[in-house]
């Protein structure tokens, strides 16, 4: 009797504890404009990625579990946008990250927010809010060597289906530098 009332004891305590875990969470929508560092242009197809994770505290401390991705790519004046999100998961003891992590890459800039001469009008290098308008500033590169050392890698843990047109601009890169591409064959894509 006493192990039924027991195991009845951890099970309330599992849902209780796991109840606040299936959550919805809002994001976004997210805007700004991308430009040339050195110039003030705005850089037309930068690819923009959003990466939203959660995070569980650990012992050691947090661990960070990929949620969804959203890209889109800037427009002829260097704007960008990226809809609103809601999120619905059930993770237990996993919270939400407040803001996705975002990467902006162009072939021939820095990588941000890789890259230490990209700077950003956002809360901090990585992070913006929802409903406010940032300027992104890319440093552009004169060499190949500097483009060679500013290859960015993929964000963790994001499906490549996610990030096609990061992942395309990065093949292009590569293709310039004399490097085999990584996806552009895999996937079909054609060489432009």
């Amino acid at each position: 009797m006493l192990g039924k009332r027991l195991g009845l004891l951890i099970a309330v305590i599992v849902l209780i504890v796991n109840s606040g875990c299936a959550i919805v969470h809002h994001y976004g929508p997210y805007m700004g404009k991308v430009v040339d560092k050195e110039s003030g242009e705005p850089l037309e197809g930068a690819a923009v990625l959003a990466v939203y994770y959660t995070k569980f505290h650990f012992i050691a401390g947090p661990v960070h579990k990929y949620l969804d991705a959203q890209e889109t790519l800037t427009d002829k004046n260097g704007e960008f946008e990226i809809p609103s999100l809601t999120s619905f998961t059930f993770r237990p003891l996993h919270l939400f990250d407040s803001c996705p992590s975002f990467t902006i890459f162009k072939p021939g800039y820095g990588c941000f927010p890789r890259h230490e001469g990209t700077t950003s009008t956002g809360i901090n290098e990585q992070w913006f809010r929802s409903n406010e308008y940032v300027t992104v500033k890319l440093p552009g590169f004169k060499t190949l060597e500097e483009r060679k050392d500013n290859l960015p890698s993929s964000p963790t843990s994001v499906p490549n289906d996610k990030m096609k047109q990061f992942l395309y601009l990065r093949d292009l890169e590569r293709i310039n530098l004399g490097f085999q591409p990584i996806f552009i064959n895999k996937r079909g894509w054609k060489n432009e």
